[in-house]
């Protein structure tokens, strides 16, 4: 995992959102949206465990395509005029892209070795 900081930076930044906002919902609303929270977050987890432990870039499209596709679906909701709704938006987009385009910004940003470099 060591090779790959910037896509485990991105998952656990998105396992700390999801569960600041499951406590923070859990607070407000109570035990009304928990099953469904708590089932976004077992999809995520599994989708991470498949992006973690295998070297397809399956798990990783399915993963970054929730977060996009979360994000899409968030503007039409009722929060998201609201300030917490638009970076809510923001933040899934965000993430999906880092998720995805994580090999690419490694390189660009000079993280990740190249395959002939023997440091």
């Amino acid at each position: 995992m060591k090779e790959r900081p910037i896509l485990i930076s991105a998952i656990i930044l998105t396992l700390i959102i999801e569960i600041i906002l499951m406590i923070l919902v859990y607070n407000k609303v109570g035990e009304e949206r928990l099953p469904s929270q708590l089932g976004r977050l077992t999809i995520q987890l599994i989708l991470i465990s498949w992006v973690l432990s295998s070297k397809s870039n399956t798990g990783l499209f399915l993963l970054a395509g929730y977060h996009i596709i979360s994000g899409i679906f968030r503007l039409n909701s009722k929060g998201s005029t609201e300030l917490l709704g638009q970076i809510l938006i923001g933040f899934h987009t965000a993430i999906g892209i880092a998720i995805y385009f994580h090999d690419w910004i490694e390189n660009k940003i000079g993280i990740k070795k190249t395959l002939g470099e023997n440091v």
